[in-house]
């Protein structure tokens, strides 16, 4: 019972770490790349378009993408 315990610890904070780690990885897109997101976004309004001009981790452009699946 006590190593299965350790191993979902040892399993959760994997998982923390790695969240962690993704939502603070830097944005790497270009001014162009930035800048062609808004203008394909401004259809969706001003404030949507503003949004992809500032710096956004993986999980927001995610989000995005599967909003734009759903849409």
């Amino acid at each position: 019972m006590k190593n299965r315990s350790i191993y979902i610890i040892c399993g959760i904070a994997v998982v923390v770490i790695l969240a962690i780690f993704l939502l603070n990885m830097p944005d790497n897109r270009s001014g162009p790349e930035r800048v062609g997101d808004a203008v394909t976004a401004l259809p969706n309004g001003v404030d949507k378009a503003g949004d992809q001009l500032k710096d956004r981790n993986p999980v927001e452009k995610a989000g995005d993408a599967i909003e734009k699946k759903v849409d």
